[in-house]
């Protein structure tokens, strides 16, 4: 009883929610019929008389009209989506609550016959391709199927064995502004079959482009296609297609890309009296088109296209060809800018690199659009173009050198290229040995212009005013579009500066003059400035720009400045400044550099200390695993990779180089790419035993080995090991112990095995260890040993005094304890997994 007060509540609140919704209803309605007495049609969207001519011109015929009017003289109204209300039924209030919100029984989902929803009114999600005035055209096509899209698969389920063929079966759709394309594939016992369907309005009927989704295709005026051009604001480019003669090419199905007014009336003030278009050598130059010879009816076919082509249903980078024998139009399809407002189509598109400002504008025969230039045809190729121009001498010259020439002289379909080319001023301003090096075709030549080159047409469209526009090169190093405004010098009056008064710039460093120069495959602008790249440098401009001094002055000073810039294909281990210093051998070329630096000159000694920092294939940090890499030295480097995250344990994410770590990777250079290494790389003098022989500090634990009889052990070149070697001092402070491990046999073999790992353990990889991600590594008598770093890296309970000696066939650490281990009971070990090469981490 005490839930009475809250279901009354609730009871009044429905009540008074459904009063209201009556109240809404009942003015909706009134306010509907009001319209219709007073003949208002719109509702919310209205368009004004420049959009409505400008963008989509197959706008509905008003209902019940029998003639719609002229464009020019009065717009077309947009019939606005209005969803019919359905009739409500007052005798019962719940009843109209509910049917209000979930729609009439005579509209609802299965016609009435369930209780449905509003959003299942088959009237209003009926699909406009589904409804009336849409035509259908189907294509079949039918093809041998090659035996590896048809594989027999064998079934067994028990007794029962089959074969069977598997048969892939897929339909796609495609829904655009006036069309709806499916297409199906099926394959039946080897032949393939594919079907295509494509619904659209038909001919005379379009879509409002602003309606609701489901907007029905509807009559619209259509006219002439001379004069729908004309409307279009090209009278004049009109008036030479009929003073050429050519009214009768309009009789059939074109594409017409016409000219606006104000664009055609400055070309044809260009034109020789005799009506051959001639241009001064200035404008033939930046235009790069031989129109010598040309008529006016040759322009008028070089801007039309042979069948009607929607631009939603032509492709980037598609040629359609001219009426004009051997020439094409290239279409390019670019995103707007994200405040670009000034039209409903999605992208941007242009006709050879020459914006399209008005589209889809359908004739009697044919569709319109229209360019804000004269498309002068195109016959020669990117590198024609190049060639033909006297400011780009140096250009040619390298392209040639280098063999790019080839590739931007290939034509077809796939072929198109965009040139950003540095005028002969541009190299100019280069430094002379380099401009020398790019003149004789050197492998750097070939990155720097690569720099320069995208295998996409890059119209200056492309690029959007305000925002930064990014696109990627040959070299798949990114380049940056901003516009920018003019120097002061160049403008008289900042105030004033407009698009027109702004340049186009790329990564803040070139500035694209003359843009747009048309080839048959792609597309020049000219640029001021040649557009660095680290890839296109050779080593010695690198270490400078990376403050590498010391091993660059070493190179200088032994002449092998040339030798070192030629290297192709290598990958450069490079020490920095602080690495010599810290260690005796950098410390003495360091000096020798001071002293006596002409004692450097051809030093057999240094070349190959040098030599031995340059490792050959290129191999960048993604590519390295762990193996011996060749240098220019003819030695050896070992390359180890370790794991540094205590989870994700199967990602290697540091490196090393004879224990060198990778501080610095992946600089790209002339061919080859730079990694800076903490330490320098010394080429190793011995094997692990020639090392502890070496040393006067190690020998009492060599005494332990050779008695042990595990010198041949480490003395093996194919194997790779770490040793962990305690000090005389410290066996001398157990040296009682010492003595007796001497003369047992079975405890000196497992001391001595359980200081040697059968892999390379750096200090580089040893890394702090906490609990529960212990990190060990496993001994050649299966001793687990904790490692961990402090203060200093530490194993089990010594700590590694000196790091990293590095040996022809492994490397040994100094260490200030003996390692403690427990002998290896033969179940303990049995509970271990057995590797045939133990692994270098265990995680307990």
């Amino acid at each position: 009883m005490k839930s009475f007060p809250l279901i009354s509540l609730v009871l009044l609140l429905s009540i008074l929610v459904s009063s209201r919704c009556f109240e809404e209803a009942t003015e909706f309605d009134q306010q509907e019929a009001d319209n219709n007495q007073s003949g208002l049609r719109v509702v919310g969207l209205e368009r004004d008389r420049e959009s409505l001519e400008s963008d989509v011109e197959r706008l509905p015929v008003p209902f019940g009209s029998p003639d719609s009017p002229e464009i020019d003289r009065q717009p077309l109204p947009v019939r606005p989506y209005k969803p019919q209300r359905p009739p409500l039924d007052t005798s019962s209030l719940f009843q109209h609550h509910f049917d209000t919100f979930f729609g009439a029984p005579d509209t609802s989902f299965l016609g009435g016959g369930f209780p449905g929803f509003g959003f299942f009114d088959l009237q209003h999600s009926k699909p406009w391709w589904k409804g009336e005035n849409v035509c259908m055209e189907r294509e079949e096509q039918d093809e041998e199927v090659d035996g590896d899209d048809n594989q027999e698969i064998a079934v067994d389920g028990g007794n029962f064995q089959s074969f069977g063929v598997f048969n892939l079966n897929f339909e796609s759709c495609a829904e655009r502004q006036n069309k709806h394309v499916c297409t199906s594939v099926k394959n039946d016992n080897g032949r393939k079959r594919t079907v295509k369907v494509t619904r659209q309005c038909c001919h005379g009927y379009a879509r409002a482009r602003n309606g609701p989704p489901n907007t029905q295709c509807e009559k619209v005026d259509l006219h002439p296609i001379a004069e729908t051009a004309e409307r279009l604001g090209a009278k004049e480019f009109v008036g030479t297609l009929k003073k050429s003669g050519l009214e009768s090419m309009l009789e059939k199905d074109v594409t017409l890309f016409a000219v606006l007014d104000s664009a055609y009336s400055q070309f044809t003030e260009q034109m020789w009296e005799n009506n051959l278009v001639a241009f001064d050598p200035v404008m033939r130059s930046k235009r790069q088109a031989d129109i010598s010879g040309m008529t006016a009816r040759d322009l008028i076919l070089a801007h039309t296209v042979n069948g009607s082509y929607h631009i939603e249903d032509v492709s980037n980078e598609q040629l359609l060809k001219t009426e004009l024998d051997g020439t094409n139009i290239r279409v390019n399809i670019f995103p707007r800018g994200p405040s670009d407002k000034s039209s409903d189509h999605l992208y941007r598109y242009t006709a050879n690199c020459a914006p399209l400002v008005k589209l889809n504008h359908v004739s009697e025969k044919g569709i319109v659009h229209v360019v804000d230039r004269v498309l002068l045809p195109v016959r020669n190729n990117v590198m024609q173009v190049i060639r033909s121009r006297d400011d780009m001498t140096v250009l040619r010259t390298i392209l040639e050198k280098t063999g790019l020439s080839k590739m931007l002289e290939e034509v077809g379909d796939d072929k198109h290229f965009t040139v950003f080319a540095p005028n002969d001023d541009a190299f100019l301003k280069l430094d002379k040995d380099i401009r020398r090096k790019l003149k004789a075709g050197s492998g750097c030549a070939t990155n720097i212009l690569k720099n320069h080159i995208l295998d996409i047409t890059f119209c200056s469209l492309a690029a959007v005013n305000g925002v930064k526009t990014t696109t990627y090169n040959m070299l798949s190093e990114k380049l940056e579009f901003e516009y920018a405004s003019m120097a002061k010098t160049e403008v008289e009056d900042m105030s004033l500066t407009s698009k027109k008064d702004q340049r186009l710039k790329i990564n803040g460093i070139a500035t694209v003059g003359e843009m747009d120069l048309m080839g048959t495959n792609g597309v020049v602008h000219v640029i001021d400035t040649v557009l660095p790249t680290d890839s296109g440098m050779p080593i010695s401009n690198t270490l400078a720009n990376r403050n590498f001094t010391i091993f660059k002055q070493l190179i200088d000073d032994a002449g092998l400045e040339d030798e070192f810039d030629s290297f192709s294909n290598k990958t450069f281990f490079i020490p920095s400044d602080k690495a010599f210093e810290q260690s005796e051998t950098g410390q003495y070329w360091i000096k020798q550099l001071k002293e006596h630096p002409e004692s450097l000159r051809d030093n057999a000694q240094l070349k190959e200390f040098l030599e031995y920092h340059v490792a050959e294939p290129l191999i960048k940090t993604c590519d390295l695993q762990e193996n011996m890499v060749k240098t220019s030295a003819k030695k050896d480097l070992r390359v180890n990779l370790y794991n540094t995250n205590p989870v994700f344990t199967n990602i290697m994410n540091r490196a090393t180089v004879n224990c060198a770590r990778l501080m610095h990777f992946d600089d790209e250079t002339c061919g080859s790419v730079v990694h800076e290494v903490d330490k320098i790389l010394e080429v190793p003098k011995s094997d692990l035993i020639g090392e502890l022989r070496s040393n006067p500090d190690y020998s009492m634990f060599l005494q332990l080995i050779e008695k042990a009889n595990l010198t041949e052990l480490l003395s093996t070149s194919n194997e790779s090991y770490t040793v962990f070697v305690p000090k005389n001092d410290v066996f001398l402070e157990v040296k009682e112990w010492f003595d007796e491990t001497m003369k047992n046999a079975d405890d000196l073999d497992n001391v001595i095995r359980s200081h040697i790992v059968p892999n390379v353990v750096c200090c580089a990889g040893i890394v702090q260890s906490d609990w529960p991600f212990i990190r060990t590594t496993e001994t050649i008598n299966q001793q687990r040993l904790k490692l961990n770093r402090n203060r200093r890296p530490q194993v089990q309970n010594a700590g590694i005094t000196k790091c990293d000696i590095v040996a022809t066939n492994g490397i040994m650490h100094e260490i200030n304890d003996v390692i403690s281990v427990q002998k290896k009971v033969l179940a303990e070990a049995q509970s271990f997994p057995s590797f045939t090469r133990p692994l270098t981490f265990w995680f307990k």
